[in-house]
């Protein structure tokens, strides 16, 4: 059978042997050992197609030693034992190669130690991983490690003339390469890819006047046709993995995952796919989302321990979220370009107060002298040079547009002003400022729940006392939804119509229970405001409200899983937790304030903007430490009712909230039917609405009153296949209330008195 063009076209002497020539080139250190006779075990490091083989091969040759071959793949510590005793046996020197030596475990690696140590055998071993991470140290140091480099344009080229003039001498084909850069793309610098190719292009072309003639477009229409022929024996690796990586950077789960159940298939390492995993958390997602390399990192951890089948899981897991997770290669950025200007300005002086001074002379020199220790400043900055005096004042960080860095940028330009130029682009304020990442509201809430948005819209201003009642279920990222139940009673206890004012009373009760985390809370609350009408006509009001109760947090400890129960990347409920805690269940005071001005025109139309600040005691929450506050939470929101035609109205409403890091703005209107049965009475209504929560979610509403009761629904559209998963929520929300009036207006003007001056 006839060997491949890429085996018959290997050198035969060091001359003839193409690239590496910092190793390989006249004078440089291997050729020289190779010349000298001075062989020594070594491991080879480099991307496929370089030529570590065919070096093993030709050193082999050249100092005439007997030459074994094994294959990391498909041998075990008896195929190593065997050439070792081959080896004490034969008077000549003995080489053993060993390609992909990077895939042999711990203790095929230890078989190894004496034979190399006592040169049974000089060891070359290939590698195209980092062999500081998979060789052990006792073989690495016995070794020397050359980095074999990618072939440059000019390699590819010559081998491309060495395959043409084989085959017109050797083969008798007249062969017309009239464009290469096909194969030179195709083969990415792999010397074995492209000879491969070249092989497949001429056996496929059918002679014209004799002539093989080559173009690109040739090239890549065989290549393509026979992809699964050319790469039969697993040359498409580095492509493979190249689509795969270039899935993730691309935010393509779909794709990523695809390409990684290809290379799964293929029996490719796991561990090689979650190395490149921990390298691209860093170069592509970076602080964008921090949390993707440590997942990363334990996606490594995690698949070691496991192994196949089983850590096909762990990896599709890991890709899908680092596929989903936002983008910054401002870390990979930043050291390329600080490396360029260490190669560029070489060793600048350290500045003296920067530097260490362990004895006194250095103390007396000026060493450390003028330095600020930043913990004794205000917020643990204050402003000082850290770098070289010749580059001070260069950016090599600059965080990119997303909402993680954005923070990082406004912190970054807080401290250092304009020394560094970090600017705080518009949509990325507006990024900031809005990323929906706290506590939402939804819909119905408006209007028919409002002592949730704000105690001062306390007393029915339209009847004797309302009742209402609130559930809301929503999913944070977690198995089980956060679950809530509200529900409220409040009623005018005094009204003046000549001084035109009210005041208003009520209670809250709520229950929350945070899913997953065992998390939830017990709230009663008495709620207070005062109602002033500013015009005569009652049109215009403004009220100011209170409330006040007891909270209840509790943490049920005995259904919580915890850190110390997964160890080495699995969960055992039985690993001891060693973790103390404080309080299971306690209880504190809890109090906020709310502002409110409403302008009704006429019974169809009104306009109501609030201001509410709940929390203001920010009393301790924290079982675990005395340290943890509930921060206050700041609402502010305008809500409008707007009639359009006869029986028709919009309600446009735009919302905030603010509380600690958490921000959220939503807009959004409802569009309603109405049927009067007179001017005072809303006999029936129904619509629904759309809703924008900024950067999270669509929401769509339905409202429906009969009479007295109203009732509203809300259903959340999340964004989750755009965003994180920690920022991905859904969820559902129904509000209902029913407002009691003494008297049924059966005629305008015998309306019931007081209640029409509010």
């Amino acid at each position: 059978m006839q060997k491949p063009l890429a085996e018959i076209l290997r050198p035969k002497d060091l001359d003839n042997y193409i690239g590496q020539s910092h190793l390989m080139g006249e004078g440089a250190i291997l050729r020289h050992a190779i010349e000298n006779g001075n062989l020594h075990s070594m491991i080879l490091w480099g991307p496929p197609g370089v030529g570590k083989t065919t070096l093993a091969l030709l050193i082999a040759q050249l100092v005439k030693a007997q030459f074994y071959m094994l294959s990391a793949i498909n041998s075990g510590v008896k195929d190593i034992r065997d050439v070792i005793d081959k080896a004490k046996n034969d008077s000549q020197k003995s080489i053993l190669f060993i390609d992909e030596i990077h895939r042999f475990s711990k203790s095929q690696q230890d078989s190894l130690l004496g034979a190399v140590e006592q040169g049974v055998v000089t060891l070359i071993g290939a590698t195209t991983e980092n062999p500081s991470f998979e060789v052990i140290s006792p073989l690495l140091s016995r070794c020397q490690v050359y980095i074999l480099k990618n072939l440059e344009k000019s390699d590819l080229e010559r081998i491309i003339d060495h395959a043409k003039n084989y085959l017109e001498t050797m083969m008798q084909l007249e062969v017309d390469i009239a464009e290469n850069e096909a194969l030179l793309r195709i083969s990415g610098g792999d010397a074995r890819k492209l000879i491969n190719a070249i092989e497949l292009v001429v056996n496929t072309i059918p002679p014209e006047n004799g002539v093989i003639r080559i173009t690109n477009e040739r090239v890549l229409k065989i290549i393509q046709k026979n992809l699964v022929i050319y790469d039969k024996k697993g040359e498409n690796h580095y492509d493979i993995i190249s689509a795969f990586i270039k899935s993730i950077r691309g935010s393509d789960p779909n794709a990523a995952v695809y390409w990684l159940a290809r290379m799964l298939t293929a029996g490719e390492d796991p561990l090689f796919i979650a190395r490149r995993m921990i390298i691209l958390a860093a170069e592509d997602i970076g602080n964008a989302n921090p949390n993707a390399l440590l997942l990363a990192n334990n996606c490594f951890q995690s698949v070691h321990q496991i192994g196949m089948p089983e850590a096909r899981i762990i990896l599709s897991q890991t890709v899908t979220y680092l596929a989903s997770s936002p983008k910054s290669n401002a870390a990979y950025m930043a050291i390329e370009e600080a490396h360029e200007w260490v190669m560029k300005t070489g060793d600048l002086p350290v500045p003296l107060h920067l530097r260490n001074a362990p004895t006194q002379l250095m103390k007396e020199i000026g060493y450390s002298d003028n330095y600020r220790y930043a913990h004794n400043f205000d917020g643990n900055f204050v402003e000082q040079e850290f770098l070289p005096v010749n580059i001070s004042g260069k950016k090599f960080y600059e965080p990119q547009n997303n909402p993680r860095e954005n923070e990082l940028r406004r912190f970054l330009k807080n401290c250092w002003k304009e020394k560094y130029r970090y600017v705080i682009l518009f949509f990325a304020f507006l990024s900031i400022m809005f990323s929906s990442m706290g506590q939402d509201i939804h819909y119905s809430q408006f209007s028919t729940a409002p002592l949730y948005l704000n105690p001062a819209h306390t007393g029915a201003f339209d009847g004797l006392f309302r009742v209402a009642f609130n559930q809301k279920t929503q999913w944070l990222a977690v198995t089980k939804p956060f679950v809530s139940f509200s529900g409220s009673f409040d009623a005018p206890v005094y009204k003046s119509n000549g001084k035109r004012q009210l005041i208003g009373m009520g209670v809250i009760l709520n229950s929350d229970n945070a899913g997953d985390s065992r998390y939830s809370t017990l709230q009663a609350c008495l709620t207070i405001s005062y109602t002033k009408a500013l015009d005569r006509k009652n049109k215009n009001k403004l009220s100011l409200g209170f409330y006040g109760g007891l909270m209840q947090r509790s943490l049920e400890y005995d259904k919580l899983t915890f850190d110390e129960q997964y160890q080495l990347g699995v969960f055992n409920p039985t690993n001891p937790i060693t973790e103390t805690f404080g309080k299971e269940k306690f209880s504190f005071f809890d109090c906020g304030a709310g502002l409110t001005w409403s302008l009704t025109p006429n019974k169809r139309n009104s306009y109501t903007a609030g201001v509410s600040v709940n929390h203001l005691t920010q009393p301790n929450i924290s079982v675990y430490d005395a340290a943890s506050v509930l921060p206050m939470k700041t609402l502010a929101y305008f809500i409008s009712k707007i009639a359009i035609a006869d029986d028709y109205c919009l309600s446009p409403m735009i919302y905030t909230a603010f509380q600690n890091q958490y921000r959220e703005i939503t807009i959004g209107t409802n569009f309603e039917y109405e049927h009067y049965r007179n001017p005072y009475s809303n006999r029936f209504a129904a619509g629904g609405g759309l809703f924008y929560r900024w950067g999270d979610a669509l929401i769509i509403s339905a409202i429906v009153q009969w009479e007295n009761i109203r009732a509203g629904l809300s259903y959340d559209l999340n964004f989750s296949s755009l965003l994180p998963a920690s920022k991905a929520r859904g969820g559902f929300e129904i509000s209902i209330s029913y407002i009691f009036k003494r008297a049924k207006v059966r005629k305008i003007g015998n309306e019931p008195c007081p209640f029409e001056i509010m």
